[in-house]
């Protein structure tokens, strides 16, 4: 399809989309579902396109009526855009800008089009206030909730929806991807790895200049703990919660190092995140027993969820390094 030949990956959805597209079948409702940075807004924007495109010939929007111009610098009337308004998209959000402008006919073309964003964000009660919507909805209306989990999402309203999953690129593609970028051999393997297939990770990365410096020093912190007596480890506490803002990307790249070593112990792989790290990875794996390893994971995980859910920070990485510290068997 020429409007997603920006969009790498998720072949099946665009397949998907030529077919409904050129037949005329669109559904009322669809749920765009999959990781970050996969490609799902991009498509879901790429589609409105193509709907409300004027002159569209099957599947392909001419890029040229007033229509396409409009949806390229973000002025379409008929394209309604909700992202979330805090943690959560409130149920007032979703009364003023699904339902009543839903009721509202489009200003210029056959249809409008109401995109959400981190649908997956929604509340209860707004689930509910839209539920209506997506059950009756006008001719003219179309809903795309784009979400990261579809089990957020309730049930009533998965029911009435179409499910497009967009999955994570190959490894290949994540490779292509970044010799475009200019980015080649150990560094090209490693942001791989770190990407998870995410073209908006790899972006996130390439535009965030401190993110290779934070992922240095959270191995810093990892071997400065392994020497550290009691006092010294308090000392790393103190610094660890002054970095309020980093915290939890903190402990997602002790995660990754840790994975590192189970996969070390088990396999030998060098399928690795920390594949610049490769000698302090073995030479801790030695030190360290499997279930020691596994244990520290448990650990991490259940930090990083005590921190998305605002406990005192101070406590948990205290809690946190003292369990690591452990020599446990």
């Amino acid at each position: 399809m020429k409007e997603f030949q920006d969009i790498i990956g998720n072949e099946d959805a665009k397949e998907y989309f030529i077919k409904a597209l050129t037949k005329n079948h669109l559904s009322h409702s669809y749920i765009f579902e999959g990781p970050y940075g996969v490609g799902k807004k991009t498509f879901a924007r790429k589609l409105a396109k193509a709907i409300l495109c004027e002159q569209r010939k099957n599947d392909k929007a001419c890029n040229e009526c007033q229509s396409c111009h409009m949806v390229e610098v973000g002025t379409h009337p008929d394209i309604i855009t909700i992202e979330k308004d805090t943690k959560v998209i409130k149920v007032d959000n979703i009364r003023e800008n699904i339902v009543r402008e839903m009721e509202i006919k489009p200003y210029q073309a056959e249809h409008k089009i109401i995109i959400v964003n981190a649908a997956d964000t929604i509340n209860v009660q707004g689930q509910n206030a839209m539920l209506k919507t997506i059950e009756e909805p006008p001719s003219y209306g179309i809903v795309i909730l784009v979400c990261e989990n579809l089990a957020s999402m309730l049930p009533t309203i998965k029911s009435r929806c179409i499910t497009v999953r967009f999955n994570p690129l190959s490894k290949e593609k994540m490779s292509s991807y970044l010799e475009r970028k200019g980015i080649s051999g150990e560094e090209k393997e490693v942001y791989t790895k770190l990407s998870e297939g995410s073209i908006g990770v790899i972006n996130d990365i390439l535009q965030d200049e401190l993110y290779l410096q934070l992922r240095k020093q959270s191995v810093e912190y990892i071997e400065r703990l392994n020497k550290a007596n009691l006092l010294q480890l308090y000392d790393l506490v103190k610094e660890i919660t002054d970095q309020k803002e980093d915290i939890e990307k903190i402990l997602e790249f002790w995660l990754f190092w840790y994975r590192d070593i189970a996969v070390i112990k088990t396999t030998n792989s060098r399928d690795l995140y920390y594949l610049d790290y490769q000698k302090q990875l073995l030479d801790m794996s030695q030190k360290l027993t499997y279930n020691k390893v596994s244990q520290n994971i448990e650990s991490i995980k259940h930090a990083i969820l005590d921190i998305k859910q605002n406990i005192y920070s101070t406590f948990v990485i205290e809690n946190l390094l003292l369990k690591l510290k452990e020599r446990k068997k």
